[in-house]
């Protein structure tokens, strides 16, 4: 169909999928810093100190983010870096591992990090084998809250398997748990399709169908043997446990849209978003509440009770990949930490 488009077409959609790649990566970095000081703060406490109704906008010049940004360009830099073997299963480990490393030993990494991400990595760099040094019991938001690089690979041409497997393995080097797995994968599956211009009335509804058909699909290439512990007896058993609670969350989604309630905290319709699951179905919700206006999403994403940053993070990775760059404003995106890092990610991903 390519040949049907006039060069000023390709040109046009190209500046768009650029704009959009932009507002993906710089509306998670945005809402990351947007709701770095309401963390840990309970929904009270929030309205007491930002009458009447919460923060307006990211405070700060730079507006300072967290360990959930610093990761995803972590992620995004490693995924660069093994763009040129097609993201092989060796090459993407072994630049994940150095990327999460290099990220380990920052100064900067000083925005309160998880002790999964710490644990795991402080093994690796101890020279133990991934499926070795992972955490495999946890399912913390560590293992979603990075993987917003993984799903702008449609960008470049990645087939959406390809797209679920190297979600899947980015989580399970540090968060082995299957819902991490199953949690990263539907997360960058959204991002991809938001990308892909699929609209955002119809995204809940394809990822409903998307969970129910991948619940017998195990990424052995990538994920080799982490599934082989109690209490899974196959692949399957696996593979269906995390897509099995990914789906029930994703329900609960749905359920609270039937009578959309923007005034009542997300985190007491979805979950709080300490684990994966409920970071991105919590986000998802925030979204979908404001699917048009960015703005009004995140400054509900950063009202909750829960794991704001992590909410906001993804919840403004999914508005800018619908609504692009420009639906941020400005002096936002020209605050935001990590400017120049963000800006070179988002240039791999919109080359041809």
């Amino acid at each position: 169909m390519e040949g049907y488009y006039s060069q000023e077409q390709k040109i046009d959609m190209t500046m768009r999928l650029s704009d959009k790649i932009r507002g993906s990566l710089f509306g998670m970095a945005i809402g990351d810093g947007f709701g770095y000081p309401t963390e840990f703060l309970k929904v009270p406490e929030i309205l007491a100190k930002w009458p009447p109704n919460g923060p307006q906008a990211p405070a700060g010049t730079p507006i300072l983010v967290t360990d959930d940004t610093q990761m995803a360009i972590a992620v995004g830099k490693a995924v660069m870096a093994s763009s040129s073997s097609a993201y092989s299963p060796t090459s993407l480990q072994e630049s994940l591992i150095s990327h999460f490393i290099i990220w380990l030993n920052d100064p900067e990494n000083n925005r309160a990090p998880g002790m999964t991400c710490l644990d795991a990595i402080e093994n690796l760099e101890e020279g133990q084998d991934w499926q070795e040094a992972t955490i495999k019991n946890s399912k913390g938001c560590g293992a979603n809250m990075r993987v917003i690089p993984v799903g702008l690979l449609t960008a470049k041409g990645v087939p959406i398997s390809q797209i679920g497997a190297i979600a899947q393995f980015q989580s399970a080097i540090t968060h082995a748990h299957p819902t991490a797995l199953t949690a990263s994968e539907i997360t960058a599956i959204a991002i991809a399709q938001l990308i892909n211009g699929l609209p955002a009335e119809e995204l809940l509804s394809f990822l409903l169908e998307y969970t129910s058909q991948q619940k017998d699909v195990y990424h052995a290439t990538y994920l080799k043997d982490i599934w082989d512990r109690p209490p899974f007896y196959t692949k399957v058993d696996f593979t269906t446990y995390g897509w099995g609670e990914t789906e029930a969350i994703l329900q609960k989604v749905q359920k609270a849209l039937e009578a959309p309630d923007a005034d009542t905290d997300p985190c007491i319709l979805i979950g709080e978003g300490w684990i994966a699951e409920e970071t991105f179905a919590t986000a998802l919700y925030c979204f979908l509440l404001f699917p048009n206006d960015p703005v009004k999403v995140l400054r509900r994403a950063v009202v909750t009770a829960g794991d704001s940053d992590s909410i906001a993070c993804l919840a403004g990775g999914l508005a800018g990949a619908h609504c692009g760059i420009d639906s941020f404003p400005s002096d936002w995106v020209n605050r935001i930490e990590y400017k120049s890092e963000l800006e070179e990610i988002a240039q791999f991903y919109a080359e041809e």
